[in-house]
């Protein structure tokens, strides 16, 4: 085969002309600052982009006005939660029901569950990409995700009376027509004084959900299989919940979240 030749090697005259043209270009300082200009940016964008491996310094005072156990019925409280939760340099999201509840399960972990020195045994099973293990890894924490309402999961993939609080919330809640078991087993699983914190969907039974008198029967049943109701859902919670109910109709109005200790 015979060798290519010198213009074949080197490129015809008009593109070897229009290489230098662009060469030339490529110098210029206009196009250098421009140049200079995008890298400055993408390197602010880098810092402002939260890392999943930085540990936010979060005390428990800072989740001092944030309800463990409480009632969603409108996204204002909602919106609210996610803003807050911002403040605190916690990881962004779009989901202002999840940072509602991961927030609600976060001040119940960081007040109650926890010394202050991280040591918490924590375990999720809020679903795979729960906002609640990311912002509970963020605060320093290493939870594990485990579902300890599945039978014959305390015993064999963990020990009885280990875990210091569990969480299963929006958006895998409880349903209703399994929270009676789901919380005595996973209650299993919890030393005493451990801490179980689920989410219900609030409406019509027949979309899983509950109201008002459910919701307080729920508490009831728990207590009187060791489980105590940390905070308080009060006059003025059954009222929001009944207001929002005559609005909506037969449909989900929102969602209940529970805190329970184990005494």
């Amino acid at each position: 085969m015979k060798g290519d030749s010198p213009g074949q090697r080197h490129g015809t005259p008009a593109s070897r002309a229009a290489g230098a043209e662009v060469r030339r270009l490529a110098g210029s300082p206009a196009v250098q600052r421009i140049a200079g200009r995008v890298r400055d940016a993408a390197r602010q964008t880098a810092t402002r982009i939260p890392r999943a491996d930085v540990t936010v310094r979060l005390r428990s005072a800072d989740l001092r006005g944030v309800r463990t156990s409480d009632v969603l019925v409108d996204g204002v409280e909602a919106r609210a939660a996610r803003r807050t939760a911002r403040s605190l340099g916690l990881s962004r999201t779009l989901d202002d029901t999840s940072a509602w509840a991961a927030l609600g399960a976060l001040a119940a972990l960081m007040r109650v569950a926890d010394d202050g020195r991280r040591r918490a045994v924590v375990l999720d099973a809020s679903g795979p990409r729960s906002l609640f293990s990311r912002w509970a890894t963020r605060a320093g924490f290493a939870p594990v995700h485990l579902d300890v309402t599945r039978p014959d999961v305390v015993g064999t993939s963990i020990d009885a009376g280990t875990v210091d609080l569990f969480a299963r919330i929006h958006p895998r809640s409880l349903r209703a027509d399994e929270a009676d078991v789901d919380l005595v087993i996973g209650s299993t699983a919890l030393r005493r004084g451990g801490l179980m914190v689920v989410t219900l969907r609030l409406g019509p039974a027949a979309e899983g959900g509950v109201g008002v008198a459910e919701l307080r029967a729920l508490v009831a049943r728990a207590d009187e299989q060791g489980l105590s109701l940390v905070g308080e859902l009060g006059v003025a919670d059954g009222l929001r919940l009944r207001a929002a109910q005559r609005v909506e109709g037969d449909t989900s109005v929102g969602l209940a979240l529970l805190t329970f200790r184990r005494r």
